[in-house]
């Protein structure tokens, strides 16, 4: 006669859904913290984009320069159009890089950093003024280009700006 070892009887159901719903609570806690990132990079690039249009319109109807502004403060990217009061963009754990447009070549991916960039607009025609002789901003990128980001691409001829991923 067979002896049985009490012990060894396997997985009750109790126990495998235990390990599902532990599963399952680990998974939601990861896709909820990927979707609050990219609502963030969202709200950033909604941010920076109305600033910089707010930046150009102003420029154009008040023959005033309302400079769009982005730079680092006490662990933020902060937006500043003109004298207004800056706005908190994005926490800088999620960075914010731009090109340069020179001789007919793009730089490279370049990270905001301290002080930041300075995004000027021409009175008459709305046009983006050069950051030094023959080179423009070209491209903002919020969050990571190997990641999760959104690109704003800026026309430098117009001043004119649009959002892409």
């Amino acid at each position: 006669m067979k002896k049985t070892n009490k012990d060894n009887r396997g997985v009750t159901l109790i126990e495998l859904i235990m390990v599902v719903a532990i599963i399952g609570v680990l998974i939601g806690i990861i896709v909820a913290g990927f979707s609050l990132g990219r609502n963030k990079i969202g709200a950033a690039t909604n941010l920076i984009d109305s600033s910089l249009s707010q930046a150009r319109n102003y420029t154009m109807t008040r023959s005033i320069n309302y400079d769009f502004k982005l730079y680092e403060q006490d662990g933020y990217y902060m937006v500043q159009v003109g004298g207004q009061d800056p706005e908190k963009a994005v926490e800088t754990k999620i960075p914010i890089y731009y090109k340069t447009y020179s001789g007919g070549h793009e730089s490279g991916w370049t990270q905001v950093a301290g002080s930041g960039i300075t995004i000027a607009f021409s009175e008459s025609s709305g046009a983006m003024k050069q950051v030094t002789v023959g080179t423009y901003y070209s491209k903002l990128c919020i969050g990571n280009p190997s990641g999760a980001y959104k690109v704003i691409t800026l026309i430098f001829e117009t001043g004119k700006h649009y959002v892409g991923e």
